[in-house]
């Protein structure tokens, strides 16, 4: 290997992963939870639909993995809230109701709908296992004019990378490598009366929810600095939190799912 070509090499080695909302752990946590709270009614449609009830979790990074070839539902994955707004305006942060927001309440439509073909219904679903925790991500419920948190440029434990990633992956891995223990630990803590309460809502709740951690928890810590060194222990400090918002995107999509599929 020639010298351009080797530096050219390392500089891939080097560069951050594409951000992608929770990581392919995260999404496999959330199905996970859903799984299990699904009624047995929907459980089956579920396998009628993907081929088995399992393949919730085996999908859960679907919506990911087709975006370079199926660019226009980029957006469908997240939604701009200005940082300093109090909440969701659909006509100012999703025009053309291209956000995940709009996308929620799309595939929830054709896959409630028993004449759509098959296909279309399986894509439908794949989406919406995958959306649901999308938008239960902090950062893919703002922007700062900084793209998410992707321009925000920070070190993590000696490693560069930027905000966003730190929010997709690092304060997942806390919870572990394996996404069945995690999700099984996750949902030891969810009670009866949080399961219920978690239970119901709107997408565009849900992105406020999650617009609040990044607006009232996330920024503030940075000090509105565009470069940082984080704290050591930043993923631990925020696990809490993380492990909330994994929570409560398990449930609601079980309860999404279990509504749509009565």
């Amino acid at each position: 290997m020639g010298p351009m070509r080797f530096l050219f090499a390392l500089a891939l080695l080097c560069a951050p992963a594409p951000a992608f909302a929770w990581g392919a752990e995260g999404h496999e946590i959330v199905a996970a939870i859903a799984l299990d709270g699904l009624t047995p009614g929907a459980r089956a449609q579920v396998a009628q639909l993907l081929g088995s009830p399992a393949m919730m979790i085996h999908d859960a990074n679907w919506a990911d993995e087709i975006r370079e070839r199926r660019p226009e539902t980029g957006s469908w994955h997240y939604v701009d809230i200005p940082l300093g707004a109090g909440g969701y305006d659909a006509r100012r942060d999703c025009a053309y109701d291209n956000c995940a927001v709009a996308q929620i309440g799309n595939d929830r439509h054709f896959l409630a709908d028993r004449r759509a073909p098959r296909a279309v219904r399986a894509e439908a679903l794949r989406f919406l296992i995958h959306l649901a925790a999308d938008i239960h991500q902090p950062l893919h419920a703002e922007d700062h004019d900084d793209k998410g948190g992707n321009a925000v440029r920070v070190v993590l434990n000696g490693d560069r990378t930027n905000l966003h990633h730190v929010w997709d992956v690092s304060v997942v891995e806390v919870f572990g490598f394996d996404a069945a223990a995690a999700a099984r630990r996750i949902e030891a803590g969810i009670g009866p009366a949080q399961r219920a309460a978690w239970s119901g809502g709107t997408p565009a709740a849900w992105a406020n929810e999650a617009h609040a951690i990044a607006r009232d928890t996330i920024y503030p810590a940075l000090e509105g600095r565009r470069a940082l060194r984080l704290p050591r222990d930043y993923a631990r400090r925020n696990r809490a939190v993380a492990q909330e918002q994994l929570a409560k995107a398990g449930v609601r999509l079980a309860w999404l799912l279990n509504t749509t599929l009565k």
